[in-house]
């Protein structure tokens, strides 16, 4: 394979001095295609070890994953690792980057790891998870020989309570340093769509994806459903109906992945007798006009950063978050970040309110209309889930 070819998240290299605008677009947006190059890997990584490309990738937007990590297994998956949790694991890793096989202290900057001040209580969670998480890693030694490593992902860390202008100090486990140190297996992830996505599913999947959307040998794989199921971090006996998984897993994921990443993802299921058996996954690569797309979607959802970057002309503004087929968060509350404002929005707008004109609860509501979508089969991504939605709030009697 070319090394100057090989993809960043699934996706092809531009043509060689293309400059010229989409066909029908006036003026570009202020970032897009900082963000759109950002979506492709850069040139200097090579077929080398994960730590090697961990050193490289400083400064970028590329987030290094070892594929043996992207295929960890988690302990009877009986507790996985919550969205927010993953994503921070990914900025520690790559925070630790050239030092991250070293049995040592890393240091960073709270505020750097896309936490604000108003949420302390989630990193503290994060942090739990982290460190009580213990998943099984496979790896090679120095022999070649397959070998399991049961541990934590953190075993130590140790965090400010200021979170505004506070650091967090933390160590990678034994079991982790050790399978970064073997691997030469890894995926560069783009780090502008990792925080983009709301379905821990979807990251889930865009991690398995990237890891062989690189592959030139082939373009699909079939999984066993309960293997697909443990890959994707299903918690043991949650969803065990194909319908429920189907909806609420595959389907959110590849709505996400598809409209975030630089990767086409599709699949076809496999019966044995009447039951789903296996699924068979199918990625391609998106060409530019598809790059562009990307860039923009992370622009208008807020998740372009403030396009501090190298040929940004000015800083974005970004509107409420209103993607072409709206998905109502997963989990967590209305409260805090760019990403649920349009649902705050509605929320605030059309909610029946408490006394004195206060908002009701927004984490009880959030929950309220999933369990009012599971009950009606509605998924999270239907079409006119808006307007479902806004009748939801209209409708309801905040609990005493």
């Amino acid at each position: 394979m070319n090394p100057e070819k090989q993809p960043i998240a699934g996706e092809k290299q531009p043509i060689a001095g293309e400059k010229q605008p989409i066909a029908g677009e006036k003026q570009p947006i202020a970032g897009e295609k900082q963000l759109e190059k950002n979506l492709e890997l850069p040139l200097w990584l090579l077929m080398v070890k994960t730590i090697d490309a961990l050193t490289k990738s400083m400064g970028t937007d590329a987030l290094i994953a070892a594929g043996e990590v992207v295929e960890l297994r988690f302990r009877d998956n009986a507790r996985v690792l919550s969205l927010r949790s993953a994503k921070l694991f990914h900025l520690l890793i790559n925070h630790a980057g050239a030092k991250a096989c070293e049995d040592q202290e890393h240091h960073v900057s709270i505020a750097e790891l896309n936490f604000s001040h108003l949420e302390a209580e989630v990193l503290v969670e994060c942090v739990r998870d982290l460190v009580g998480t213990l998943v099984e890693l496979t790896y090679r030694d120095g022999k070649g020989g397959l070998r399991t490593k049961h541990g934590p992902l953190l075993s130590d860390v140790d965090r400010d309570h200021d979170h505004k202008n506070g650091d967090l100090t933390y160590r990678l486990s034994p079991a982790l340093r050790l399978a970064l140190e073997n691997s030469k297996h890894w995926a560069a992830l783009s780090r502008t769509a990792v925080l983009a996505f709301e379905s821990r599913y979807a990251l889930r999947l865009y991690e398995l994806m990237t890891l062989r959307g690189g592959l030139t040998h082939k373009n699909m794989e079939t999984f066993e459903l309960e293997d697909l199921r443990r890959r994707l971090g299903v918690p043991t006996g949650k969803m065990p109906r194909w319908s429920n998984f189907k909806q609420k897993v595959l389907d959110t994921a590849l709505i996400e992945v598809n409209q975030f990443s630089g990767l086409k993802v599709t699949y076809e299921v496999i019966k044995r007798g009447r039951r789903i058996d296996r699924v068979s996954l199918t990625w391609t690569q998106r060409d530019s006009p598809g790059r562009a797309e990307v860039a923009r979607d992370l622009i208008h959802s807020g998740l372009g950063g403030k396009a501090q970057h190298e040929g940004a002309v000015e800083a974005i503004r970004p509107a409420l978050p209103h993607i072409e087929r709206a998905i109502f968060p997963t989990q967590g509350s209305l409260k805090h970040g760019q990403r649920i404002a349009r649902w705050r929005e509605l929320a605030e707008k059309h909610v029946n309110r408490l006394s004195g004109g206060h908002l009701p609860d927004m984490a009880v509501l959030a929950d309220q209309f999933r369990a009012f979508c599971e009950k009606k089969n509605v998924p999270l991504n239907a079409k006119g889930i808006e307007k479902t939605f806004i009748g939801f709030c209209e409708r309801y009697n905040p609990p005493s």
